[in-house]
Formats: structure tokens, sequence, C-alpha cells
């Protein structure tokens, strides 16, 4: 019919109808007044009140469509009903042209122009595409509404209906498959119902008109899946090369439907925006979106953790005499008797004993100096208490207690009630020197079948209920929430499944508990040391706490350079995007010989530089949150509390090593001062220098 589509035919046939019109029907000048019409239904163009120039005709899509449209030519509805406001506007068009303009107007034909759309050519007259634009005007209330169509000489388009909207909350979920445009993406059935955008390549974007950021956004969340190594979504404003607010990292997640949930910032965005999400990376299909939201939720910022450095304490020696229910000598030795040289002793590094009240006197011979070996227990609050007080001489902003051995059972055993008064002197001594802690499970040899459960009665029923340890004003806070650590999340010898430890996770979450996940080294990837299939759980953490003790080392600094490349860097990154923090594990060196027979001296301290050079690498990055392992781990040779300096100090018919080991001579408080120095570096209270800033004495 498109043949006889000329402005003389089109003139004749319009004067026929008027013709008719005025022959058939009724004359009158007060037409009824109508109820008013929403303006967000969609609207069949053919139900105009008035209009000029235009022909209705069939549609190959049902009912009829305007056509024979020349520019100049409009449709106007009555008593439109915009609500208290409409941001965009959707209408369904087709062109065998190269289209024309659609001009939206309240209440005349040179009205308030609210916004201009553009109507491509589609390639035929019936050959529909729908056409999504943004209002640049306010349109809100009843209004009389002129669609005026507007463009080059000739035909311009057709249009079967429209309809407005009132914009999207960036602050709603918003599925991924709604959006006003796109370009290379295809849509598909999602594992986790409706559809997800899928076949994503590097260029291809979805365009989300109107979307409102009222109040402010400063974070993205999307729900995402890829079967290969993922890849970007850049956040854009108002066009596809617009402002870019944020992007995001897209994980390799193992399948096209195995789904996650990244979140990452994105700078403080405000007003109303066209919303492109740009999909950048690698050649290939990228990844799959079903889902993505903002979030404008300001955060209680601040804390006890972030921004500061802790140390794992262990508090399990015990001693023969030193009341304690073990009533035998614990982790000192190998069979709860009392150390003796060459056969029963556990601990590679000999302490200072020189602070401590109460001591308890060994099998092995008299130090160097003439002084008998003694130990410490920390059963005694007296020994806790000299621990703390050194965190707070040396700035060191709290102790993480390690907590072995949760259970479902409440009946008592010598143990369990070691562990526990341990605790409670632990809480008393952060009380009394101002220092904060807070509990880290230890899941390490714990029962596969149950230890979730019992991690889940333990906190309950023994640290909130029985201890009131939560109810310490020293116990760490961050973000307003009460902190709590899971350490062998996702370790490949550690018992649970990502299910179970999602779950707990959650459980915590739920009763307003800050959750750290002391991870594998190579949780990020996936692989070594960590469980496939546990990169949801990581990112449901709200900090994320790598083990890299014995990791590296042997080589010296070299070792530490290439963490910085290969996993503080990446790792940092990772986190960053998706607003979870960091706390990466900073060690002084290490080494077992007297508990497993392994070499002497294994990753060597080198006097500081070990320690010094992963914090320096890390605050490079940007990184000011640590965890020291370990103040008191003399068993495997991490301690950073006060230690032997050199032969003087130790037994004389046993091996120990010492501080004075890599040729220098270092006092014995050393790796205290050294720890709070980082913790000053981290806090920016002191200047980034390659060297360490702690004299050796």
């Amino acid at each position: 019919m498109r043949t006889f589509h000329s402005l003389s035919r089109k003139n004749v046939t319009i004067a026929c109808i008027l013709i008719a019109a005025l022959l058939l029907t009724p004359f009158t000048l007060s037409p009824s007044i109508a109820s008013a019409a929403s303006a967000f239904n969609q609207i069949a163009v053919s139900s105009y009140s008035s209009q000029s120039g235009i022909q209705l005709e069939a549609s190959s899509e049902g009912g009829q469509n305007v056509g024979f449209i020349d520019n100049g030519d409009y449709i106007a509805f009555t008593n439109m009903d915009f609500g208290s406001g409409a941001n965009s506007f959707q209408a369904r068009v087709a062109s065998n042209a190269s289209g024309g303009n659609i001009e939206i107007r309240l209440d005349s034909l040179t009205g308030t122009l609210v916004g201009t759309c553009a109507v491509p050519g589609t390639g035929g007259w019936q050959n529909w595409t729908t056409q999504t634009c943004s209002l640049s005007g306010s349109a809100s209330g009843v209004h009389t509404l002129y669609l005026k169509f507007t463009g080059g000489s000739g035909n311009l388009f057709n249009i079967l209906w429209f309809k407005f909207a009132g914009g999207l909350s960036a602050f709603n979920q918003i599925e991924a498959a709604t959006y006003s445009s796109q370009s290379g993406i295809q849509t598909e059935a999602s594992s986790e119902g409706g559809q997800n955008v899928g076949w994503i390549d590097s260029g291809d974007y979805l365009a989300f008109y109107s979307v409102d950021f009222a109040g402010g956004a400063n974070s993205l969340q999307a729900r995402v899946a890829s079967n290969t190594t993922g890849g970007n979504i850049e956040v854009r404003l108002d066009s596809l090369s617009g402002t870019l607010a944020g992007t995001c990292t897209v994980p390799g997640t193992g399948g096209w439907q195995n789904w996650t949930t990244i979140t990452c910032a994105v700078a403080n965005v405000t007003g109303v925006h066209n919303l492109y999400l740009k999909f950048t990376g690698g050649a290939g299909n990228l990844f799959n979106i079903k889902w993505f939201k903002f979030s404008n939720t300001t955060p209680v910022t601040g804390g006890d953790v972030v921004g500061k450095l802790f140390a794992g304490y262990q508090g399990w020696f015990s001693a023969a005499g030193d009341g304690s229910p073990n009533g035998s000598w614990i982790h000192w030795s190998k069979n709860s008797n009392a150390p003796t040289a060459n056969s029963n002793v556990n601990f590679e590094l000999y302490p200072d004993i020189r602070e401590y009240s109460k001591l308890y006197q060994t099998n092995l011979a008299n130090f160097g100096n003439g002084t008998q070996a003694k130990l410490f227990s920390s059963y005694d609050q007296e020994t806790v208490n000299k621990h703390f007080e050194w965190m707070q001489t040396y700035n060191i902003s709290g102790a993480a207690l390690q907590r072995f051995g949760a259970d479902e059972s409440d009946t008592p055993n010598n143990w369990k009630t070691n562990r526990d008064n341990v605790a409670v002197k632990v809480k008393n001594a952060a009380e009394a020197y101002n220092r904060k802690f807070y509990v880290m499970y230890d899941i390490t040899d714990m029962n596969a079948s149950n230890w979730a459960k019992a991690v889940k009665h333990d906190w309950t029923t023994n640290v909130v209920n029985n201890m009131k340890l939560t109810s310490s004003s020293a116990y760490a806070k961050q973000n307003g929430k009460t902190v709590v650590c899971i350490w062998g999340i996702g370790f490949t010898d550690r018992p649970g499944t990502a299910a179970e430890h999602a779950d707990l996770i959650n459980w915590f979450k739920n009763q307003g508990v800050y959750v750290i996940g002391g991870v594998p080294t190579y949780w990020r990837t996936g692989n070594n040391d960590s469980k496939a299939g546990f990169m949801s759980v990581y990112e449901s953490l709200d900090m994320l706490s790598p083990w890299f003790v014995g990791r590296f080392g042997r080589n010296g600094l070299s070792d530490v350079d290439a963490y910085k490349t290969n996993q503080y860097g990446p790792d940092f990154t990772y986190t960053q995007l998706r607003n979870i923090a960091y706390q990466p594990v900073i060690w002084p060196g290490s080494a077992w010989s007297n508990m497993t027979g392994g070499p002497r001296n294994e990753n060597p301290r080198l006097h500081g530089d070990f320690m010094w050079r992963q914090a320096y690498n890390m605050k490079d990055l940007g990184i000011n949150t640590g965890y020291v392992a370990m103040f008191d781990e003399y068993d495997e040779g991490t301690a950073i509390a006060k230690i032997a300096e050199n032969s003087s100090m130790i037994p004389t018919n046993q091996y120990f090593l010492t501080l004075d080991a890599d040729g220098v001579s270092l006092s014995s408080d050393f790796y205290l001062r050294l720890a709070g120095d980082i913790n000053r570096l981290f806090n920016g209270q002191i200047p980034l220098t390659v060297n360490h800033p702690t004299s050796h004495q």
C-alpha cells in the first residue's frame, strides 16, 4: 500500500473522512468529559482525541497504527494523568525511511516541551521496534498530551502505541533483561528464574533510561556468572562514553549459571540519569548478568579493626603447678611432662622470661647466663596482663583470641574449662590495658559432621551468655557490629562445604555480627590450598584475611616482592571493588624444628627486614589493615612477644632459635617495636621507607 503513499492522495483521503464525519456525526461543541487516563499504561495511538495529518491502518502486530505521518503532523490525548512525575517515554515505531522525531508537548501544540524521542529507520513500515527516551522536562499532574512529529520531507514513520514511565529507582533490584536498549547481547532462561542477559562480548552494553539515584549511590551490586575468566562492567552515565562512575570486575565462577553476587564501589551518583552498563574484557563471551542494584546506605564507619594492627593470641601454654584444670605442661612439651632436652621440647623460640612474676621450673639446663630455665603459663592472669601491657606499650591495637575445639556439648572437661578461663582473663587484661580483642574460631580438626552447629552453640552459650565476652567494653566492634573471625574457611584440609560456611556466615550476619574470614592464600583463584567453588562464600565476608605463614620466605625479600605482585596487589584490588575489607597476614619468619624435626631457621627473619618488607609492600599498595601471626606462637617460631636474644638467654643443653640467628643483635622487644611501627605506617603516622625505622636495640 506504500506505493500510493503520497501527499496528494493523503489530502484527498483526509477531506473525504472530514466530510463523512460532518454528515454522520451529530454536531456538538461540548464533548463529554472523560476521566483521566494513566500515562503509565500502554496506550494505543489509534485512541487519540484529535489529530492533524495522519491516517490509521492495520498493524502487523494487531490493532491499528498511526501512519502517513509528515513533518508537523500530530496526535493529541486529553486528560492524561502523569501522577507525581514521568521520567521516560516509550513507543512502538517503524519506518521504511530514515525515521524522524517525536516531540512530547503538554497542553498545546506549542506548549511545554518535556522531551524529544528520535525514531530510527527500521527497514520497513511494519518492521517494529520499541524506542525508549528519557524526558528532559517535568511531566506531572493531568494534561492534554501532544505528540508532534518532526523530521525531513516525505512520510516519516508509523507509531502503534506509547507509554510513560515514572523512572527506575537505582536502589531497587533491576532485572538486566528489562533494559531500555542494548547492543550485542541476548537473553536466556536463568537457573534462578526469569531471564538473564548473556552472550556478552567486549564492547556490548545495556542501557536503562531515567534511573533515579535520589540521595546518592556509592556502590553497585550485581548477580553474575561466567564459565570463563569474567570481565568488567563499566558504570557510565548519560551515554556510552559518558561519565565513568565505577568499574566492577566479574570473576570466573565455573559455569554460565553458577551465580555469585559482586559488590563494588562507585562514585557518589545523584539525580536522574540514563544508565549504561558497558562490558569489557578479553575475546569471546565474558559473563552473564541477572540483576543489579545500587546502594546509598551510609554505613556506620570506623571501628576497632579496619585500619588497625591486631595480633593472634594463642593463650594455650600451661605448666604443672599453675593451678589450671590441665595441671600439666601443655604446648611447651610433647607429652605434658616438663620440657626435657632433646626429647620433650615442642617449642622453637624461648621467651625472654625476665618480666614475668610467675614462672615454672622445667627439666632443661640453666641458661648460658646461669638463669634457671623456667617458663610462663597462660593460665595466670599476671601473664596475660603482661602480654596486654606490652600491646599497649608497643602500639599494637589488640588481639584475636584463638578459640579451638567448639562443640555442641555443655559437659565440662579440663581442656574446655582451661580454655574458657583464659578467655575471661584475656577480657580482663584487655579492659585493664585499653586494648581490643575478638574471638577467632579455628575450625582445624573439628568434626566435619557438626562443626558449624558446634560454633553456633559455643558462640551463643559460652561466648555471649556464660562468659559475656561480647558485652565487654574491650570487645572489638567494626561498623557498629560485634566482630568474629572464622579461621579455616575454604582450606582443602579443613572441614565444611561451601553451603555450610555460607549458612554459618549468614547466621552470624543475621545477628548483626561483622564476620572476618581466615581464608587460604589462594582464595581468589580457588586452587592450591583453596577448595573450588567457594568464591561466593569468600565474597560474602565483611573482611578477608588470607593466610601467608610459611607460604614463602626461603628466598628472602624476593619472595615477599613476588607476593606483592601475585597476591597482595590482586587480592586488594579484588576486595576493594567489592567493598570487602582486606586484612592480610604479616609474619616475622618461622621454624619448627623442635616440634617436627624440620630445618632450623626455615624461613629466616632477616633481623626484621622480612616482616617490614611485607608491611612496606602492603602500604605501598594502599593497604592499611593487618593481622600479625602471632603474638605468642613460640611453638612454630612466629612469636613477636619478647624472645631470647642470644645463647645466654636459653638452656645450654637444647637448641632454640634466637634473635641473633641472622648475625645481627636484636633486643628481645624488637619485634614488638617493629609491629608498633608497622601500625604507625599503616595509619600514616610515619613515612613509607624501604628500610624499617625500628632500631635493632
